[in-house]
């Protein structure tokens, strides 16, 4: 039985996500120039804003992923999981899986 995260709890570890990235070396300069702001302000939205945002976009159905993750329709993830484990039910049509054409 999976159990089902709140969007107030996926809010809060992608906080922690988003304040983890902001900490490396120059990321706020880097950041701030990019957004045509200063560094006190990047600050500020990091102290004031960005969580309560993050609530927002969560209660809102949103999610914030890093932008190496690829996002996929919830219908297409099922599908891809039924067919994987129908493929993998078996030893012998596992095997086929790593067979060379």
């Amino acid at each position: 039985m999976e159990l089902s995260v709140s969007p107030s709890e996926r809010a809060r570890k992608a906080h922690a996500r988003v304040l983890q990235a902001l900490q490396g070396p120059g990321t706020q300069r880097s950041l701030a120039h990019a957004l045509g702001t200063s560094e006190a302000t990047v600050s500020r939205i990091k102290t004031e804003k960005l969580e309560d945002t993050l609530v927002l976009l969560y209660q809102l159905g949103f999610k914030v992923v890093s932008a190496d993750k690829v996002c996929v329709d919830a219908q297409a993830l099922e599908f891809m999981r039924q067919a994987a484990l129908r493929m993998l039910a078996t030893q012998e049509a596992a095997a086929r899986l790593w067979e060379d054409e």
